[in-house]
C-alpha cells in the first residue's frame, strides 16, 4: 500500500515514516501543507493527516480532498476533542502515539480498504460517520 504522511513536525514525521516502513508499505511524503498534500495525495491508498499544519487547521480540507479520490484517511492530532466528526476520515489517532499505535492504525485502514470490518484498534478513536 502507498501511505501518505501529512505531518509538519519533522521528528514526528520521521517516527511515523519508520513505523510505516517497518510494515513494508511505500511512503509518500511526509508533506506539511494543504497544497503539498493535494499535489501527491491522489497517489495514496491510505493517509495519516495531522489536523493542524503549518498552514493552519487544514487537515479536514485535506481529508475531504483525499476522500473524494478514494484515499482512506486517519486524522492525527494532539487535541482529538476538537475534531469535528467527518465523513472523510475513518478515525483519529491521538498524539502522542507510539509506533505500535501507528502500525495498528495502518493495519485497520488497510483492512477497511479491503472491505473487512475490523475492530477499531486500541488507542484509536472511530468517527461516528466512518
Amino acid at each position: 500500500m502507498r501511505i501518505l504522511i501529512v505531518e509538519d513536525e519533522f521528528l514526528i514525521a520521521m517516527d511515523v515514516e519508520d513505523a510505516v516502513r517497518s510494515l513494508g508499505h511505500y511512503i509518500l511524503g511526509p508533506v506539511g501543507t494543504l497544497d503539498d498534500a493535494k499535489a501527491v495525495g491522489s497517489d495514496a491508498d491510505v493517509a495519516l493527516v495531522d489536523v493542524r499544519l503549518r498552514d493552519g487547521v487544514t487537515g479536514p480540507a485535506i481529508a475531504d480532498h483525499l476522500h473524494e479520490r478514494g484515499v482512506t484517511v486517519i486524522f492525527t492530532t494532539g487535541n482529538p476533542e476538537a475534531v469535528i466528526d467527518s465523513k472523510s476520515a475513518i478515525g483519529i489517532l491521538p498524539k502522542p502515539y507510539d509506533p505500535h499505535a501507528v502500525n495498528s492504525a495502518i493495519e485497520y485502514a488497510v483492512s477497511r480498504r479491503e472491505g473487512r470490518n475490523p475492530a477499531v484498534p486500541r488507542g484509536m478513536l472511530k468517527l461516528s460517520r466512518a
